[in-house]
């Protein structure tokens, strides 16, 4: 089958998760976080309720340009309904990864409670979070390239902070209990920021790629060939 309708045939199959604007402010958001984090002064300078308005403002924010970008998908590309049978593979996907995602989640806040060293268990939390986006990628079907990579840089930043060669934690100095706490938070929040940017950037660009009209050029060429 042709490369560029293997494209459109998988993106109008997941055309709304692949929808990467809308995803992009909860990656800000969770980056916000992370920077507020690294900047807050050990002493609280910073009073927490500027921070937790700050906060609540982002989330309204991202709540509200979430349908806001979908409307503009639904404006340049049309309404793609899905047929019943892919509705329910999207239902057993999402509550498939939403039931293991909670256990796991509670496994590791137990881990961490359990531990003998203070903090949140961000390696394991974060190798489990680059595990999840394999099996995303494979349980959509290992089209979308993307993915891989960026789950391997998940894994690094997880061995390095295991292995307690994160830069993060050196320049915040985390040497107490509150400072480890604090950049175990400062390096999840970013991590998945950070990769939540590159994925809805690239899920956007296939999805352009995909739905755009050929070039003429593009046409010719495959007419002639």
């Amino acid at each position: 089958m042709d490369e560029r309708l293997q494209r459109i045939q998988f993106v109008t199959r997941y055309y709304d998760w692949l929808q990467g604007l809308r995803f992009l402010p909860f990656g800000v958001l969770m980056l916000g976080f992370a920077l507020w984090l690294t900047l807050l002064p050990p002493s609280g300078g910073t009073p927490a309720a500027a921070g937790a308005i700050a906060l609540v403002a982002g989330m309204v924010a991202t709540l509200v340009l979430y349908p806001l970008a979908g409307a503009y998908y639904q404006r340049r590309f049309g309404e793609v309904r899905p047929s019943p049978a892919m509705k329910q593979t999207r239902l057993r996907l999402t509550l498939g990864f939403s039931a293991v995602g909670l256990v796991l989640a509670f496994g590791l806040i137990a881990l961490g409670l359990r531990g003998a060293t203070p903090g949140f268990p961000v390696g394991g939390a974060l190798a489990v979070s680059a595990t999840a986006l394999l099996a995303y990628w494979a349980a959509i079907g290992r089209f979308v390239p993307h993915y891989p990579p960026t789950a391997g840089a998940m894994f690094l930043v997880a061995a390095l902070h295991a292995l307690g060669f994160n830069p993060l934690c050196g320049w915040m100095h985390a040497g107490d209990a509150a400072s480890a706490v604090r950049c175990d938070l400062v390096t999840f929040n970013a991590a998945w920021g950070v990769a939540i940017l590159v994925l809805g950037i690239l899920d956007h660009r296939l999805l352009v790629r995909a739905l755009s009209p050929a070039d003429t050029s593009t046409a010719e060429l495959e007419a002639a060939g």
